[in-house]
């Protein structure tokens, strides 16, 4: 690494961590969000071949950072090589679902139904792999024939337990998970020396691990978005209870995510919680208990959640301020940000909000405009980190380039 280079690395991080701990950094930190359409207008690099070619999704990611010389690069893994040959249900992608210049799309579906509740509660890990696995993924449906997990323990369990993988259904399984490990050990490993290469290059990784809010765990990948709100009114004692179940899974992912990548920033996205879709009552019943306690949980492990809040959330501001001080930051989509600034300040750092809308239909000037106003009335006195405010994939390249280059121009504290 040149000395010029791990001074920037140095700088940016210092300018984020800044921003996150409410101090004042030497200016706005902003970051350009996912490489959008870099790729495919100046690269030639297929939103396809960014979510199934390892080597050039994550070439176009080191230069689309290049390009746009923002604080912190952040990334779409190009998971669509893994999940293909599993057959994975729930997303679509280019070509895979979807037209060949589209983004991702993810499918809601009932994968667990309401009367199973007891057998997710009872064992987790059991579930996943003979119910969700074998449900969710269309090549693992062998995996259904199984006998409990639990019940695998010695030498005479053995014909029973592993009889289901003689099948045909049980050898199609094997095969898409030979297929499919393969593909995940190249991806993880490229992920690693892509995020050496980029801070190399000076840049510091957005984060590399995940928390799932545990009410979005049961609402995104078991119920789906029907099946919970549902169970909010037909079974809320077991939908609490599932919930609390999912919480040390959350953290436990987070915590080891992190270490794993010598990351502290952990992405969390809201779904379920916000305005539309829960009352405020239901909110701090269902949603914010478990959410507060992974928030708490990760901060008392030295790590920094990142939590993208997508969605109307201006009557959750004052219970989102129920967090230790300095240590998370709320990524904003629809949200009334200087209301944010007035409540969260001093408790939270605040992350957005600038338009996705702005930024692919809007012009350079408009964006500039916005920024000044967010730099003017939200980044006082810091605590702030200039953003788009959600997944940047139809934008125009010169808006974002607007934004980024604004903010380190006016950003100054």
């Amino acid at each position: 690494m040149s000395e010029e280079s791990l001074k920037l690395l140095a700088e940016r991080e210092k300018r984020i961590n800044d921003a996150i701990a409410l101090r004042k950094p030497d200016r706005v930190p902003v970051w350009h969000g996912v490489p959008g359409p870099y790729p495919s207008e100046r690269l030639g690099i297929t939103r396809e071949e960014q979510m199934m070619d390892v080597e050039r999704s994550l070439e176009a990611n080191f230069q689309t950072a290049l390009y746009y010389q923002s604080d912190m690069v952040e990334l779409m893994p190009p998971i669509g090589a893994t999940l293909d040959p599993l057959g994975y249900r729930n997303l679509k992608w280019a070509g895979h679902g979807l037209p060949a210049n589209s983004g991702w799309q993810f499918v809601d579906e009932e994968v667990m139904k309401p009367e199973e509740y007891d057998e997710l509660i009872y064992d987790p890990s059991d579930f996943m792999v003979r119910k969700y696995w074998s449900r969710a993924y269309g090549k693992l449906a062998g995996l259904a024939g199984l006998m409990p997990l639990r019940e695998g323990q010695g030498y005479f369990a053995a014909p029973f337990a592993f009889a289901a993988l003689g099948t045909p259904a049980g050898q199609e399984a094997l095969d898409a998970l030979r297929v499919a490990g393969a593909v995940g050990l190249k991806t993880v490993t490229a992920l690693a020396g892509h995020g050496r290469r980029l801070a190399e290059a000076g840049f510091p990784s957005s984060w590399a691990a995940m928390a799932q809010p545990p009410f979005d765990f049961v609402g995104d990948f078991l119920r789906g978005r029907k099946g919970v709100m549902l169970d909010m009114y037909r079974c809320p004692e077991k939908l609490e209870v599932a919930a609390e179940k999912m919480l040390p899974m959350a953290i436990e992912m987070a915590v080891r995510g992190s270490k794993m990548s010598h990351n502290p920033r952990v992405f969390v996205a809201i779904h379920g919680g916000v305005e539309g879709f829960m009352s405020l009552d239901q909110y701090k019943r269902f949603y914010w208990p478990t959410l507060q306690r992974l928030l708490v949980a990760l901060a008392e492990e030295g790590l920094s959640p990142f939590v993208l809040v997508e969605g109307r959330s201006n009557s959750r501001l004052e219970t989102m301020a129920d967090i230790p001080a300095g240590k998370v930051c709320y990524w904003f989509d629809h949200v009334d940000m200087r209301r944010a600034k007035e409540v969260l300040g001093g408790k939270a750092c605040i992350a957005g909000n600038v338009p996705v809308s702005l930024l692919t239909v809007g012009t350079p000037d408009d964006v500039r405009a916005y920024c000044k106003d967010l730099i003017d009335n939200v980044a006082v006195d810091g605590g702030f980190i200039m953003g788009p405010s959600g997944q940047t994939e139809d934008v125009k390249i010169e808006n974002v380039k607007a934004m980024v280059d604004f903010t380190k121009e006016y950003g100054a504290y």
